[in-house]
């Protein structure tokens, strides 16, 4: 008999997507591969899922920044099947298809309003994943990594886990996980179990040389789960008696567990097949939440390096989100509404503020005071509003982004100095923060400079030189509006129609739009002509009122 010793949480899943699947072969091989969790369709998405989402699309657009023409799978999706559904599809009186089909149209609803730029959204209920399942399924036991034993454990229907006794406590004879406070029973059942504890070494060499998680402080917490001599083999099958709505197993009268079901689809994006290479393997890097740490960084490369495939490249795994410093709950009806957020505040604005406030390695804090005051101070006064000033007919007559002149340096001052350091420091320290997932801190390194833009421009009184000194006036216009060329350049990631707003109005070229050219400054080519201003009027950002 086999007892379990461990468990793994299971109430975030990765993602998926079938929009466009060109790069989801072997056919062509792919330069980047991002992946977010696919999202358990037991519930309608939140901020925390809508969060997941734009780091790996700001990601994803950063790197597109920097190769407009590199050929990348950027993946996401809905985890369609367990115990939960089946429950979920009976209370609602429909069929377990179609509450998915519902749920995931609600996720990929989302998803593209707020201009998630996925290649691929993948549901755990196409065939073209029922196949690999069953294709992975079969090489594991073909290769001895799979077992038939009765396996005993506690078992918690609405985190769809086994769970050791360890982890069990016992209140007023009911028995409740310790980790997710969730009722549990006993269950014995005769399983499919998995080898687990012969890929332990392995992992955690990986873990060890390659420092594939960040941040850093998680990857205490996969040391210790690997060295607890309480991690055994788990079980990756239940009885169809007990579980009907998954993929069945090959043989006999069983249901592939739905965490193996769920991880495989990252496989099945990739266009693995068995017995030819995966070309497009492994993934640049994986955006999971603390919760689902452990299926990602111990039982997902214990099933990869029993198929013989690499490990991923990065692990990014990022914190939760508090609304008003509570934990979102049902019960409490705090949950947020990422489409509710959207339609009151725009598209921009919400990714802004989720990416501004969001924090990879601590708990994140929803706060509607907060985000309308760095909505507005940021976007209308500090960005917008340094558009206005420097595009307006009564500072700017002739509406046009002057060329810079040699002449410029004879009015240089040390705020201006200042000015153009920061702007040519500006892309690597951008280019660090957003590699490294902190989006947050790479918004301030780009407000810092526009507010020093905006002390440059009151400084300056551009309104007074327009009467007494027009030559002057032209270095204050090109000075600041290439701040703004640079600043918009850089926040296309983050607020990709705002940017786009910005850039347009610049008349800067869809070709020059690229990360490259943010390091191009104009007082280092002398030989740019003036470029006019777009005719049309633009605000970037309305103030809302508080």
């Amino acid at each position: 008999m086999l007892i379990a010793k461990n468990v793994i949480p299971r109430y975030f899943r990765t993602i998926t997507t079938s929009q466009s699947r060109r790069l989801s072969s072997n056919a062509i091989k792919c330069d980047y591969f991002i992946t977010t969790p696919i999202f358990y369709v037991n519930s309608v998405p939140h901020i925390g899922h809508l969060y997941s989402a734009l780091l790996a699309d700001a990601h994803h657009r950063f790197r597109k920044l920097k190769d407009r023409d590199s050929k990348t799978i950027f993946c996401t999706g809905t985890d369609e099947h367990g115990m939960k559904v089946q429950q979920a599809a009976q209370k609602a009186g429909t069929k377990p298809q179609e509450f998915c089909d519902g749920i995931s149209a609600q996720f990929r609803h989302v998803f593209d309003n707020a201009e998630i730029s996925y290649t691929d959204f993948i549901r755990t209920t196409e065939e073209r994943h029922k196949k690999v399942v069953c294709d992975i399924w079969n090489k594991l036991l073909d290769t001895g990594h799979l077992y038939r034993d009765t396996y005993s454990s506690w078992y918690s229907v609405q985190d769809e886990t086994f769970l050791p006794t360890t982890h069990v406590e016992e209140r007023d004879g009911v028995h409740y996980s310790m980790e997710s406070g969730h009722k549990v029973e006993w269950a014995s059942e005769e399983n499919w179990c998995f080898k687990l504890d012969r890929q332990r070494e392995s992992i955690l060499k990986w873990v060890h040389d390659k420092n594939p998680i960040q941040p850093a402080q998680f990857t205490g917490q996969v040391k210790a789960w690997l060295e607890d001599d309480r991690l055994g083999d788990i079980s990756v099958s239940r009885p169809v008696s007990r579980l009907s709505w998954g993929i069945p197993v090959p043989q006999g009268e069983d249901t592939v567990y739905v965490w193996l079901d769920a991880l495989v689809n990252y496989l099945t994006v990739a266009g693995y097949q068995p017995g030819a290479p995966c070309t497009n393997w492994p993934p640049t890097v994986q955006v999971i939440g603390k919760d689902i740490l452990k299926f990602h960084a111990v039982y997902w490369p214990a099933f990869l390096l029993a198929l013989d495939l690499p490990l991923p490249e990065r692990l990014l795994v990022h914190s939760h989100w508090l609304v008003e410093d509570v934990k979102m709950s049902k019960s409490l009806g705090n949950v947020l509404c990422p489409s509710d957020l959207i339609n009151k505040y725009g598209v921009d604005a919400t990714r802004y503020m989720l990416l501004r406030e969001g924090v990879p390695h601590m708990d994140g804090n929803f706060c509607h005071k907060r985000m309308v005051h760095y909505l507005n101070l940021e976007l209308a006064d500090t960005l917008g509003n340094l558009l206005n000033r420097t595009s307006s007919s009564g500072v700017n007559p002739d509406q046009i982004i002057p060329p810079w002149e040699k002449k410029f340096q004879n009015w240089e001052t040390e705020i201006s100095k200042d000015l153009m350091n920061h702007l040519e420091a500006l892309p690597e320290k951008v280019e660090m923060s957003f590699e490294n997932f902190n989006f947050y801190e790479g918004i301030v390194h780009v407000m810092d400079v526009l507010r020093v833009t905006n002390h440059f421009v009151q400084d300056e009184k551009p309104w007074e030189l327009k009467k007494t000194d027009k030559e002057r006036l032209q270095f204050v216009l090109a000075l600041s509006l290439e701040s703004l060329r640079v600043s918009g350049i850089l926040l296309q990631p983050i607020i990709p129609t705002i940017s786009q707003q910005l850039l347009n109005k610049l008349d800067v070229p869809e070709h020059l739009r690229t990360f490259q050219a943010t390091k191009e400054n104009t007082w280092n080519n002398l030989e740019n002509s003036s470029r006019h201003l777009d005719s049309s009027k633009v605000v970037l950002f309305r103030k809302i009122k508080e």
